[in-house]
């Protein structure tokens, strides 16, 4: 450390005296960089599992997690677990997914245009199973898009999913100000697991296809948006919008995805981690290291396992007779700091922090992405992926001149094994809330609060897709 201060400071005298460059800076503040969060490593290592990250220690975790969040801490308005999972039954990895990913070693590349295709015929195949880049170096210039694209077949991984989202604006004096109910289907066409991907008939060549119905409050009920995202990756995503006040449904423009959602600070774009069209970024790897990922806490200790699915059960109205699948029920309990009885504004914690969140020490590739189109909102984007998972920790969001503007902070859950397809499944505790945070406004908006029951690896109906089916579905 002290060879590193006398680098930075022999840098700067250099400056002053016109003999070096800012690139040489650069490299001295990395290296610190570096070095800080490498100390704050071995200190957590040493942490007692459950110690509180606070105010009064939030400097060991420097390096670990995004600065404005480390800023949260360091207020004390946040305040949360480090937790030790080495000794639990649960995996942050799927053993499967890692096993069958081992044969597409060698196989796939990145075109110029930023999709996926075979290295030998430079087309996209049909179906990709596991992740397409089971080993990523960090010295390969393609190593941050290796690691989305691992991040994206992580999610297709997990199957086809119905669930109702709660979308929650939070105030930093006043709590909870106002919450929207929304019906979330989304549908995968690749990249699931074998038992379920070769059920899925896919003529027109999709990726996925998404349809969200806001049921409450009354005045929203009805709205409708669709979303259906090709393979092929010159092909741009088609989406459209039913509002009940016009009574017809209309197409919009794909490329608004990353506007906030009913008026929110999450955008479709957000998603499960990133939903953005790959190719629509550059991504570049920036780092690599450790991370202070965040985990549903009480899942960690006492996971709610979920129940199968039979064949003709129902699932919502519109998948009346599943084939298969698993449901998850979780128990409600306070997950913000504002939902507890003794909460005061402007007193310890901010009225958003997630009380229920755990921190544990991760392998992280830290990827960059940049928008091509430069009339996207966001200039930059930061995304922390885990190293054995590809799961998504946080993401920074930088408007185009480098300022923070937000970040997406997503609780993880650990993985177990269960008798049947697919054979693993994560599994929480209820404590899973999403956070929003954003900087400028100083708000929130939060998902899974409550954290709403959920149906996985469901072969959803295509039917439910089409426009025509929208308008039957609004209000």
């Amino acid at each position: 450390m002290e060879s590193i201060r006398q680098f930075i400071v022999l840098s700067n005298s250099r400056q002053r005296a016109g003999r070096t460059t800012s690139a040489l800076l650069a490299l001295a503040l990395t290296l610190f960089t570096a070095a800080t969060a490498n100390a704050g490593v071995d200190e957590i290592r040493e942490l007692p599992d459950g110690a509180m990250l606070g105010k009064d220690n939030w400097q060991i975790a420097e390096g670990l997690l995004p600065p404005e969040i480390l800023t949260l801490y360091k207020k004390g308005e946040y305040q949360n677990p480090v937790r030790k999972i080495d000794h639990l039954k649960g995996k942050p990895y799927d053993s499967r997914l890692v096993e069958i990913s081992k044969k597409n070693e060698g196989r796939f590349t990145i075109n110029k245009e930023g999709t996926v295709v075979d290295i030998k015929t430079g087309e996209r195949p049909s179906v990709i199973t596991g992740w397409p880049f089971p080993t990523i170096d960090a010295k390969d210039p393609q190593a941050g898009a290796k690691a989305l694209w691992n991040s994206i077949y992580t999610l297709f991984w997990a199957g086809s999913f119905h669930t109702n989202t709660p979308i929650n604006w939070v105030d930093r004096d006043q709590g909870i100000l106002r919450r929207i109910e929304t019906e979330i289907n989304f549908k995968y066409y690749d990249g699931q697991v074998p038992e379920f991907q070769k059920e899925i008939e896919n003529p027109d060549n999709f990726l996925s296809k998404t349809l969200a119905l806001v049921r409450e409050p009354a005045d929203l009920n009805g709205i409708v948006s669709l979303n259906w995202r090709y393979r092929e990756g010159d092909k741009n995503d088609q989406a459209w919008a039913y509002v009940p006040a016009l009574r017809r449904i209309r197409p919009i423009n794909p490329a608004n995805r990353a506007d906030g959602f009913m008026g929110s600070d999450i955008s479709q774009d957000d998603g499960p981690y990133f939903d953005g069209k790959p190719e629509d970024f550059e991504f570049k790897l920036v780092g690599e290291g450790f991370s202070l990922g965040s985990y549903d806490g009480p899942g960690l200790d006492k996971p709610s396992f979920p129940k199968e699915i039979k064949p003709g059960e129902e699932v919502s109205d519109m998948i009346p007779d599943a084939e298969h699948g698993w449901h998850f029920d979780y128990p409600e309990m306070p997950l913000i700091a504002s939902q507890e009885k003794d909460w005061k504004t402007g007193e310890g914690l901010i009225a958003w922090a997630p009380i229920q969140m755990a921190l544990v020490l991760r392998p992280v590739w830290i990827v960059e992405a940049k928008p091509k189109n430069p009339y996207y909102i966001f200039g930059k984007q930061i995304m922390y992926f885990d190293k054995e998972s590809f799961r998504g920790y946080w993401k920074q969001k930088y408007d185009w001149k480098g300022n923070a503007l937000a970040n997406w902070q997503l609780p993880e859950s650990l993985i177990y094994e269960v008798d049947g397809p697919p054979g693993h499944v994560r599994v929480g505790g209820g404590g899973a809330v999403a956070v929003m945070n954003n900087f400028k406004q100083d708000r929130a908006t939060l998902t899974g609060l409550p954290v709403a029951p959920t149906d996985w690896y469901v072969n959803i109906p295509d039917e439910i897709y089409q426009t025509s089916r929208v308008l039957r579905s609004g209000k």
